[in-house]
Protein backbone atom coordinates (compact mmCIF):
# COMPACT_ATOMS: atom_id res chain seq x y z
CA UNK A 1 0.00 0.00 0.00
CA UNK A 2 1.34 3.42 -0.93
CA UNK A 3 -0.05 6.07 1.33
CA UNK A 4 -0.91 9.45 -0.09
CA UNK A 5 0.38 11.23 3.00
CA UNK A 6 2.50 10.57 6.05
CA UNK A 7 0.76 9.24 9.11
CA UNK A 8 1.97 10.93 12.27
CA UNK A 9 0.60 9.07 15.23
CA UNK A 10 -0.29 10.96 18.38
CA UNK A 11 -1.91 9.65 21.50
CA UNK A 12 -3.78 11.13 24.43
CA UNK A 13 -4.85 9.90 27.83
CA UNK A 14 -8.35 8.58 28.40
CA UNK A 15 -9.54 11.87 29.89
CA UNK A 16 -9.79 13.07 26.29
CA UNK A 17 -12.74 10.72 25.86
CA UNK A 18 -14.71 13.03 28.15
CA UNK A 19 -15.00 15.77 25.51
CA UNK A 20 -18.64 16.79 25.27
CA UNK A 21 -18.74 17.98 21.68
CA UNK A 22 -19.04 14.94 19.40
CA UNK A 23 -17.28 16.78 16.58
CA UNK A 24 -14.31 17.38 18.90
CA UNK A 25 -14.08 13.61 19.34
CA UNK A 26 -13.83 13.21 15.55
CA UNK A 27 -11.13 15.88 15.45
CA UNK A 28 -9.29 14.10 18.28
CA UNK A 29 -9.46 10.74 16.49
CA UNK A 30 -8.17 12.21 13.25
CA UNK A 31 -5.49 14.15 15.13
CA UNK A 32 -4.18 10.82 16.45
CA UNK A 33 -3.51 10.03 12.76
CA UNK A 34 -1.94 13.46 12.20
CA UNK A 35 -4.95 14.89 10.35
CA UNK A 36 -6.31 18.26 11.45
CA UNK A 37 -7.93 19.73 8.33
CA UNK A 38 -11.53 20.87 8.66
CA UNK A 39 -12.52 19.25 5.38
CA UNK A 40 -11.24 15.85 6.54
CA UNK A 41 -13.18 16.20 9.79
CA UNK A 42 -16.31 17.23 7.87
CA UNK A 43 -16.02 14.23 5.54
CA UNK A 44 -15.70 11.85 8.47
CA UNK A 45 -18.69 13.44 10.21
CA UNK A 46 -20.82 13.27 7.05
CA UNK A 47 -19.90 9.60 6.58
CA UNK A 48 -20.85 8.90 10.21
CA UNK A 49 -24.24 10.52 9.74
CA UNK A 50 -24.75 8.51 6.55
CA UNK A 51 -23.73 5.30 8.36
CA UNK A 52 -26.34 6.02 11.02
CA UNK A 53 -28.91 5.96 8.18
CA UNK A 54 -27.14 2.88 6.69
CA UNK A 55 -26.27 4.76 3.50
CA UNK A 56 -23.22 5.47 1.43
CA UNK A 57 -22.73 8.89 -0.15
CA UNK A 58 -21.68 9.95 -3.63
CA UNK A 59 -19.15 12.78 -3.87
CA UNK A 60 -21.93 15.25 -4.64
CA UNK A 61 -24.07 14.03 -1.74
CA UNK A 62 -21.05 14.20 0.54
CA UNK A 63 -20.39 17.81 -0.48
CA UNK A 64 -24.05 18.72 0.05
CA UNK A 65 -24.08 17.07 3.49
CA UNK A 66 -20.94 18.95 4.52
CA UNK A 67 -22.51 22.23 3.42
CA UNK A 68 -25.60 21.40 5.54
CA UNK A 69 -23.42 20.56 8.54
CA UNK A 70 -21.47 23.79 8.18
CA UNK A 71 -24.65 25.84 7.80
CA UNK A 72 -26.06 24.26 10.96
CA UNK A 73 -22.88 25.17 12.85
CA UNK A 74 -23.11 28.76 11.57
CA UNK A 75 -19.82 28.58 9.72
CA UNK A 76 -19.19 31.67 7.60
CA UNK A 77 -17.26 30.38 4.59
CA UNK A 78 -19.22 27.17 4.10
CA UNK A 79 -17.64 26.19 0.79
CA UNK A 80 -14.01 26.56 1.90
CA UNK A 81 -12.05 23.42 0.98
CA UNK A 82 -14.99 21.79 -0.77
CA UNK A 83 -13.69 21.64 -4.31
CA UNK A 84 -14.34 18.25 -5.82
CA UNK A 85 -10.56 17.78 -6.14
CA UNK A 86 -10.02 18.38 -2.42
CA UNK A 87 -12.84 16.01 -1.48
CA UNK A 88 -11.32 13.35 -3.74
CA UNK A 89 -7.89 13.82 -2.12
CA UNK A 90 -9.32 13.27 1.35
CA UNK A 91 -11.48 10.36 0.24
CA UNK A 92 -8.36 8.84 -1.31
CA UNK A 93 -6.53 9.28 2.00
CA UNK A 94 -9.33 7.46 3.85
CA UNK A 95 -9.32 4.74 1.22
CA UNK A 96 -5.51 4.41 1.40
CA UNK A 97 -5.67 3.79 5.13
CA UNK A 98 -8.50 1.33 4.41
CA UNK A 99 -11.02 3.07 6.64
CA UNK A 100 -13.37 3.99 3.78
CA UNK A 101 -14.20 2.25 0.54
CA UNK A 102 -15.95 3.19 -2.65
CA UNK A 103 -18.86 0.90 -3.38
CA UNK A 104 -20.03 1.73 -6.89
CA UNK A 105 -20.19 5.51 -6.85
CA UNK A 106 -20.81 5.71 -3.10
CA UNK A 107 -18.40 6.05 -0.21
CA UNK A 108 -18.89 4.24 3.07
CA UNK A 109 -16.82 2.80 5.89
CA UNK A 110 -14.92 -0.30 4.79
CA UNK A 111 -17.16 -3.32 4.16
CA UNK A 112 -20.05 -1.24 5.51
CA UNK A 113 -18.79 -1.83 9.03
CA UNK A 114 -18.93 0.60 11.91
CA UNK A 115 -15.87 2.91 11.85
CA UNK A 116 -14.37 1.24 14.94
CA UNK A 117 -14.65 -2.19 13.31
CA UNK A 118 -13.24 -0.94 10.00
CA UNK A 119 -10.33 0.64 11.85
CA UNK A 120 -9.65 -2.51 13.89
CA UNK A 121 -10.01 -4.89 10.94
CA UNK A 122 -8.32 -2.92 8.15
CA UNK A 123 -6.56 0.30 9.15
CA UNK A 124 -4.77 -1.01 12.21
CA UNK A 125 -3.25 -4.13 10.59
CA UNK A 126 -2.42 -2.44 7.28
CA UNK A 127 -1.15 0.90 8.55
CA UNK A 128 -0.44 0.93 12.26
CA UNK A 129 0.87 -2.62 12.71
CA UNK A 130 2.94 -2.57 9.52
CA UNK A 131 4.44 0.78 10.52
CA UNK A 132 5.25 -0.60 13.95
CA UNK A 133 6.84 -3.71 12.42
CA UNK A 134 8.96 -1.55 10.13
CA UNK A 135 10.07 0.60 13.08
CA UNK A 136 11.15 -2.55 14.91
CA UNK A 137 13.13 -3.81 11.89
CA UNK A 138 14.67 -0.36 11.50
CA UNK A 139 15.79 -0.30 15.13
CA UNK A 140 17.29 -3.79 14.75
CA UNK A 141 19.25 -2.56 11.70
CA UNK A 142 20.43 0.52 13.62
CA UNK A 143 21.59 -1.71 16.48
CA UNK A 144 23.48 -3.93 14.02
CA UNK A 145 25.19 -1.00 12.33
CA UNK A 146 26.21 0.55 15.67
CA UNK A 147 27.36 -2.80 17.00
CA UNK A 148 24.92 -2.85 19.92
CA UNK A 149 25.04 -6.38 21.33
CA UNK A 150 23.11 -6.22 24.63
Amino acid sequence: MNLLADIRLRWYDDSSLMLEDERELIALFLDTLGVSRETAIDIFEALLKAKKRDMGLTSDELRDEIIRLRENRGKKNIEKGLTMRNLQIWLRFYRDIELVERFGSRYRFAKNKKPSQAFRDYTKPEVIDKSSDFMYRLLKEIENRYGVKK
